[in-house]
This record gives structure tokens, C-alpha cells and sequence, in this order.
């Protein structure tokens, strides 16, 4: 879904801070499975105006219902605005599914990047600050039968676009799955200084929520002149499934079953160079 530049996606993007939270925004109580993540970005405070800027979205869903129903949603929404006094850079992702029934499952991917490219001299530092959330929620009714997972992940590249080599990153990731437990992953390259990276997680019964949010600051000095370009991408993924349970006599078994590569000078060809693994 690509964004527009419209005045209500803009404000929603940004009249709410980050450090309020993100919530993934359904009721526990409202289906049988629920399987949702959320992330949000914003990037401001930049040292140097961009010479060009891009943003990308993508979302998917899927659903098969042989007994019962299944809703699958994905959004995403990007911005980054250069034409201001204040230069700044936001996103958002969110993909849910919610079902009930005894045999069904649902798939909900979304994805939202924004790029900007930086001129830099020799002896010239390079830096601005950011603020993300990471947002998941799982809730079965029944461990047997039923399975809810929600994964994300939020990435920073800085990429010198003369050799295509990758010069600094920042990745945070975290997992939920209501069959095998929780994960929640920081990696940060030595120009970038989280200063402050905070993780909750909060389970009661078969339903399981985290929220992962980290603020800092990016800051390198550059010894010769650098193109820069600046990527920050996200990916949620959101899936729910139930399966009817044989009777203990019949039972035999059961087997249960995101990449972006940028490169070239200028934006306008490059958002289709984006992919997802997912």
C-alpha cells in the first residue's frame, strides 16, 4: 500500500509519541485466536538535509476456513517529510489475525521503510536521533488445538552507495508463539548509542503480550566525503490456526508448519529493488 500524503495519515503517524506505547488494539475476549504485531518508528534531529528521500509499504494477507472464520488484516504507512524547518522520518506496520472455529488459519504480513540519502564532506559527523516500539499480543483458547504467533522486526542500514558497503546498523527483534514462548533480540553497531531499550512482557492464562521500545541517538564522523543512505525497514507477521483434535483412539500424529537489498544513486528506481522474507 503505497502512503499518501494525505493531512489524517500524516497526523496519525505523528500526533501521538512514541513512549506512550503502541498497542496492537484487540480485545482478548473477542475471538478464539488472536495474533497481532505493531512497530513504529520515528527519526528526527537529523545533522544534514537529505538530497533525495524514499518510502516503501507492502502487506499480504491470507485465510482458509474449512469450519469456521478467520479475518486477517495488514496496514502500513510511511513518511518521511524534508520540505520543513524540522526534518523528519516516520512509520508504521501492523498485521492482526482473529479467527474462531475448529479448523482454519490466517496470515497477516506488513512491511513500511524509509530512506534518505546524505551528502557528507570529509571531517563532517553525521547523526540523528530515533525512537521505536515493537508491539505483540497472542491469545489461544486452547493450547490442544489452537496456535497464535506474532514476530517483528525493526532495522537501521547505513549504506555508503559508492561501494555498496553496509558502514553501521541497528536491529531489534521480538517473538511471541503460544505454543513455544517468547523471544526479544537488541543488535547495534558501535555509532549507534541506544539510550534507553526497555522490554515488558505480560502473560495471564493462553494470552501473552510484549511491548520492546528503544530510543537513541546515531553519531559518526565521516574521515572523506560519503554518499550515505539511510534505511530503516519493518516487518510484522501475524498468524493463527486451529485444527480439529481427533479422538485419542484416531490420533496419529500432526506436523504444523523478510530481505531488502538497495543499491544505485538516485530513489526513483530503487523502492522496486525492496523484498521481503518472510
Amino acid at each position: 500500500m503505497k502512503f499518501n500524503h494525505s493531512s489524517g495519515a500524516i497526523a496519525f503517524l505523528l500526533a501521538t509519541p512514541l513512549v506512550t506505547g503502541l498497542t496492537v488494539g484487540i480485545a482478548p475476549s473477542s475471538a478464539a485466536i488472536i495474533a497481532g504485531s505493531a512497530a513504529a518508528a520515528t527519526i528526527d534531529n537529523f545533522s544534514h538535509k537529505p538530497t533525495d528521500t524514499g518510502r516503501f509499504t507492502n502487506t499480504y494477507t491470507q485465510t482458509i476456513a474449512n469450519s469456521g472464520s478467520v479475518i486477517s488484516q495488514a496496514n502500513a504507512d510511511a513518511v518521511f517529510l524534508s520540505n520543513c524547518h524540522e526534518l523528519l522520518a516516520a512509520n508504521l506496520s501492523k498485521s492482526e489475525v482473529t479467527g474462531s472455529g475448529s479448523n482454519y488459519s490466517g496470515l497477516a504480513q506488513s512491511q513500511a521503510a524509509v530512506i534518505g540519502d546524505f551528502d557528507i564532506d570529509a571531517e563532517e559527523t553525521f547523526s540523528f536521533n530515533f525512537q521505536t516500539v515493537l508491539d505483540l499480543l497472542t491469545s489461544v483458547d486452547n493450547r490442544q488445538s489452537e496456535r497464535a504467533s506474532a514476530t517483528g522486526t525493526i532495522s537501521f542500514w547505513l549504506i555508503n552507495t559508492v561501494t555498496n558497503i553496509l558502514l553501521d546498523s541497528f536491529e531489534i527483534a521480538s517473538g511471541l508463539d503460544s505454543s513455544s514462548g517468547f523471544y526479544a533480540n537488541v543488535f547495534s553497531t558501535n555509532s549507534f548509542n541506544p539510550t534507553a531499550i526497555n522490554f515488558n512482557l505480560m502473560a495471564e492464562g493462553s494470552t501473552a503480550t510484549s511491548l520492546l521500545y528503544t530510543s537513541g541517538v546515531y553519531s559518526r564522523k565521516f574521515d572523506s566525503a560519503t554518499n550515505l543512505r539511510l534505511v530503516e525497514v519493518k516487518n510484522n507477521i501475524a498468524e493463527a490456526e486451529a485444527e480439529a483434535v481427533p479422538e485419542p483412539s484416531a490420533v496419529l500424529g500432526t506436523a504444523i508448519f523478510l530481505g531488502l537489498f538497495v543499491r544505485g544513486r538516485k530513489l526513483n528506481n530503487k523502492l522496486s529493488q525492496f523484498k521481503s522474507k518472510v
